[in-house]
């Protein structure tokens, strides 16, 4: 996930639409409780039993008031001209998705299995992902941080051990039928800095990275999705959350393009397996949107994250818990950005994080979900729930279900995401 420079997004809440893009915060080992930064910057890690770890929020504006120094007026997305349709035919077979948050994405446990566990959730188990499909959710996010299980480089090479549990988890989700969507989640907190004059280096071990992910599943079916980068972006930067600068965004492009080479060079299914790139941040925000780069490759989407508004999605100063509808033209503003610079032009969007933090407010955030949801379903925009695993005490109350019990933290919430009209 992640989070934004709170005085700023005061600062520009008159004329910005809040959406989600992610933060930056710490949490504990104990599911129940976790701490939030104020600034973009993570803190350090301050004893073996607390690790810094990145949440999503949000400030997308729908009017940037930025001004473009690229070349052109970059917006480079195609007309009509690549069918497709096989992408959007498999997206109309999921339903809702949820993420298995703050688990394999865990890290400072270094090359360790401990990663697993180390953020305080309990390993992963078929049950927890029958659960999950029982309620309704078909489809399953697996956040993977790979960047302390690689070794030197130029090989980076996986460790063996780390590896094959991620495989082991993957299959519990093929087991059960599900769609599947991995991805390599918190390398911004290592070795993933878009600084442009490191543009070699990074699309070198990001190829590297993604050739071997993609040899390992080249022979699942299209159930299993890839999505190359997370909220890729320069920590601390004064764009951090608000699109980055022209040349961050052309280097992400470039990333982009290097993950689907990476993939596609394995073969297998993976020559037309789906794969997801993203905005710099998987930011929301105009010009973003529009300087993305869409290859020609015919089984791409696009993904951004929408916690909005955040000030209803997150705690922060300045939040409220009530939900009344008045800001719901924030998602839908958003929504008509999408079908702008992608869905009217053939392009596949899908919404890999979203959510509202738990602030003792079921009856709202139900009321939230069904306008949220509503206004995606009618764009045919399929989202992905971000779970953290935490719902009570302090921290970003994501949790949605309960890791250990199997039941749901509030199962109002729960049906609504799942129990849609």
């Amino acid at each position: 996930m992640r989070k934004k420079n709170l005085i700023l997004a005061a600062a520009v809440l008159a004329v910005a639409v809040l959406a989600g893009c992610g933060k930056e915060g710490t949490v504990t080992t104990e599911v129940s409780s976790s701490k939030t930064t104020v600034s973009s910057v993570s803190k350090k890690e301050t004893s073996v039993s607390s690790t810094s770890k990145e949440e999503k929020t949000s400030t997308e504006s729908s009017a940037s008031t930025e001004v473009s120094t690229s070349a052109e007026d970059n917006e480079n997305n195609e007309e009509i001209k690549v069918d497709r349709q096989k992408v959007f035919d498999l997206f109309s077979g999921m339903t809702i998705g949820w993420n298995l948050g703050n688990t394999l994405d865990a890290h400072g446990a270094g090359n360790s299995l401990r990663s697993e566990t180390y953020w305080g959730n309990p390993k992963v188990t078929p049950e927890l992902f029958k659960a999950v499909k029982d309620q309704g959710f078909n489809t399953v996010r697996i956040p993977v941080t790979w960047a302390e299980h690689l070794g030197p480089a130029p090989d980076y090479k996986i460790n063996e051990e780390w590896l094959n549990r991620v495989k082991e988890i993957v299959d519990y989700a093929v087991d059960l039928d599900l769609y599947i969507i991995l991805d390599t989640h918190h390398e911004t907190d290592f070795w993933l800095k878009t600084k442009p004059e490191d543009s070699a280096a990074l699309n070198a071990e990001l190829s590297a990275l993604w050739t071997q992910i993609a040899e390992t599943f080249k022979d699942y079916n299209e159930k299993l999705i890839f999505e190359g980068l997370n909220e890729p972006r320069l920590k601390g930067s004064a764009r951090e959350w608000n699109g980055g600068t022209p040349d961050e965004r052309k280097l992400v492009n470039e990333l982009n393009q290097t993950f689907i080479d990476a993939v596609r060079a394995t073969g297998g299914n993976n020559e037309e397996r789906c794969l997801i790139i993203c905005t710099y941040g998987h930011c929301a925000e105009d010009q973003a949107l529009k300087d993305l780069a869409i290859p020609s490759d015919p089984n791409i989407a696009v993904a951004v994250h929408m916690y909005t508004p955040y000030f209803f999605t997150y705690e922060a100063q300045g939040s409220y818990s009530n939900w009344n509808g008045t800001h719901k033209s924030d998602i839908s503003n958003i929504v008509k950005l999408l079908k702008k610079y992608f869905l009217d032009k053939g392009i596949p969007v899908i919404i890999t994080e979203t959510g509202a933090v738990y602030k003792e407010n079921s009856e709202e955030i139900v009321k939230w979900i069904n306008d949220y949801f509503g206004i995606m379903d009618e764009a045919g925009i399929k989202c992905a729930v971000w779970d953290n695993g935490i719902f009570r005490g302090q921290g970003e109350r994501f949790g949605v279900i309960n890791r250990s019990t199997y039941n749901w933290n509030d199962e109002s919430i729960a049906n609504a995401y799942t129990n849609r009209k």
